[in-house]
Parts: structure tokens; sequence; C-alpha cells
């Protein structure tokens, strides 16, 4: 890997902007996305489907900006507004095999139309498979893991769906073990046996601390899973609806798109690329609402493509036909399942 790869898509975001704009990169960012990934959604939307809730908070007060186990001196970036360098841990200074590197466009965004030869799962999922959700407000929104388990059942694949999700919490918590939930999570992935385990980053550290806080966090975590006998697939979240501060929705989703391809590359992991079906249903099918009223978490229609998205990633199976669509009206269920399907098709 490109020691110089996180540093190379922050600045790519932000090239065209000023030295004080370079300067206020992770200022902003954090003030931007404090609650986008971190804070509790307006409404849970719970839609009372068939996951096993490990823990979960939804009437936690927001904390402040730098809560959730990240160092305020850490700033991301460097005198010249760019991310700091990343180090490699591969020998061979190369990617791992099986993961697209993704490529950006010359005005620094990402192209979200480019095919991504995304990871397959060895082996897929199989019979009754055991899948554990960890994360914050994204995955607890509209019950994420419950709208997942109820596509797999319809498509028949029953599976044993759990969770283990807090607000504002980063994976650098859950691989603490001296945190309450890092504790919790130990215990589930030393004492049981997954198959799957989605790790869903705080929108904030996988924007401006990819390389310092969400790698080595997901390293170690990739660590226990694999343990475990399980596989990671890391879940890759949305932009905010408007972007963040003077950021664009397009240069926040490029750099977490790159960030998020680059660790799983780092991992050899799976990755739901969450974040790029978004962006491909706002142009293919734009009247369809992917956000929630605050413009941080997702609407139901989010969180149903991102579950069919998950599905496809980790049966290798289209969700088109699903009969379930979550309350949603049949004929946007379809076209939400065309989308996730199409990564399937690269």
């Amino acid at each position: 890997m490109d020691r110089n790869i996180f540093r190379k898509h922050m600045a790519d975001a932000v090239k065209h902007l000023g030295k004080t704009g370079k300067l206020s990169l992770s200022l902003l960012l954090a003030a931007a996305l404090s609650f986008g990934g971190c804070s509790n959604p307006v409404s849970d939307g719970n839609n009372g489907g068939g996951s096993n809730k490990t823990s979960a908070n939804t009437t936690e007060e927001a904390e402040p900006p730098n809560s959730g186990g990240q160092a305020s001196e850490n700033s991301g970036s460097n005198s010249d507004g760019q991310a700091p360098e990343s180090s490699n841990p591969n020998s061979d200074g190369h990617p791992s095999d099986g993961q697209s590197q993704g490529s950006s466009t010359p005005d620094g965004t990402f192209d979200f139309s480019q095919a991504l030869d995304l990871k397959k799962p060895s082996p897929a999922a199989g019979e009754l498979p055991r899948i554990l959700f960890v994360g914050n407000s994204h995955t607890f929104s509209n019950d994420l893991p419950a709208i997942f388990s109820e596509v797999a059942a319809a498509m028949g694949h029953p599976s044993d769906v759990q969770e283990l999700t807090e607000g504002y919490y980063t994976l650098t918590q859950y691989a603490d073990n001296t945190d309450e939930l890092g504790a919790a999570l130990e215990q589930k992935l030393t004492g049981e046996h997954w198959d799957f385990v989605f790790l869903q980053e705080n929108t904030n550290d996988a924007f401006a601390f990819a390389e310092e806080n969400m790698l080595p966090a997901a390293a170690a975590l990739d660590e226990k899973i694999r343990g475990a006998g399980g596989q990671t697939a890391l879940l890759m979240t949305w932009t905010p609806k408007d972007g963040a501060s003077i950021f664009t929705p397009e240069q926040v989703q490029a750099v977490l798109a790159q960030n998020l391809i680059q660790v799983s590359s780092q991992l050899n992991s799976l990755l739901v690329p969450g974040g790029v079906a978004f962006m491909r249903c706002m142009e293919q099918c734009p009247d369809i609402g992917l956000w929630a009223e605050d413009g941080m978490h997702p609407s139901l229609e989010g969180s149903y493509l991102a579950a069919c998205l998950a599905y496809a990633v980790i049966f290798q199976e289209t969700p088109v036909g699903c009969s379930y669509t979550a309350d949603i009206d049949a004929g946007t269920a379809a076209r939400l399942q065309e989308v996730a399907a199409g990564f399937l098709a690269q």
C-alpha cells in the first residue's frame, strides 16, 4: 500500500481550498460530523425485526464532539492541511488481494459508478449462519440488523443475527476490552462462534482518522473475529445528506469510500460499500429519500438498501425479488434491491 494513500485522498478532497480551509479540515469535520454516525437518530423507527439486540441505547443525550474515544489533540492534519502519512502493515508494500482500490477523478472526487472488485466471502454464508452487527446509530437506526435478518429469511436463508450497538461508539472503543461494550464484544468473540461480523465505524473517525484510529482498531477486531472462526465485513457509511460544513456530499463520500476501501484492503476483509450504494441510488433513483429528517441517519429506505447490499455481499446472491419490503412500497423496494444487486454484477 502506498505510504501516502490516506494523505492523498484527504488532500484530494480539499485541494482547491485555501490555506485556512486546509488547516481547519479536522476541526470542521469534527464539528460537522460529530453527530453523523455517532448521535442518536431523531426517531429510531424500529421495524420490530428478529435480531437479538445485545446492547443498544436510543435515549442517551448527545456527547461533545471529541467524545467517543478520540483524543482532542489528534488533528488528523499536517501543517499543510493534509492527513498524516500511512504506515504499511503489509511487508511487500502492496494492498491485499481481492479488494478494488477504486479511483478518484481529476477534481478529487470519487467515481461512484466505477466497478468495485469486492472481495468475495470464503465461504459464502451457508445454512443458519451466525452474524453479528457492531456499530452505532447508523446500525441501530430502523434496526438494520433486523431488516437484514428478515431479508435473508425471505430469501430462504434464516440466520442467527445479533447486534452490539451504542450511540457515538467508535471501533477504537469496541477494540478496548477495558470499555464496557468493548469487554462485552471481547466476551462474545472469544466465547462464541461467528460466521460473519459487520463492523461499522463512527463517521468522523472513518473520514478524518482512518489511519490513526480506524485501521488499528479494525485490525485488532479482525484478529479476534478470525479467532472466533468468522469473517470481517466493514460496513461503509454514507455522507450526511448536505455534506459537512464546506465539504459537498460528494467530497465527504469520496474520502469515506477511499478510506474504507483502503482499510478493507489492508485487512483483506469483506466490504459492504453502503455509502457508494447511496450515491448510485441518488443518481439512478433521485426520488427515493435515503436520509432521515436529521439529514445524518438513514431513512427506512436507506437502511433497507444497506441491508440488501449486506445480504448480497455475504450470501453472494441477488436480493432482487425479495418478498420482504420492511413496509416500503413494493415498487420502491424493488428498485433498492436492483441497486444493491448491481454490486454483484461487477
